[in-house]
């Protein structure tokens, strides 16, 4: 079930942000491979900031507003290693 609501890339930014990486020029991919980009992008952006929240609401006593940067920077190693 989908919901209305679900923030996600614009495939063509994904395509765009390929392709400045690309050292061929001549280098294409699909239309199902930048879809799956874009999705797979979406879900790790979802889970730093699902952590990231965690890790603030540890640091604040359950209370804290804001995210900062020293939160994401604690759950980056663990997050880039379990994907």
């Amino acid at each position: 079930m989908e919901e209305d609501n679900v923030l996600t890339f614009k495939t063509e930014t994904i395509q765009n942000v390929c392709k400045a990486q690309w050292k061929d020029s001549g280098t294409k991919a699909n239309k199902d491979a930048i879809q799956l980009s874009t999705e797979l992008l979406r879900i790790f952006t979802v889970e730093a900031v699902h952590r990231a929240v965690d890790e603030a609401n540890k640091d604040a006593g359950g209370g804290s507003q804001t995210l900062q940067v020293e939160h994401l920077e604690k759950i980056l190693p663990q997050l880039m290693l379990d994907f």
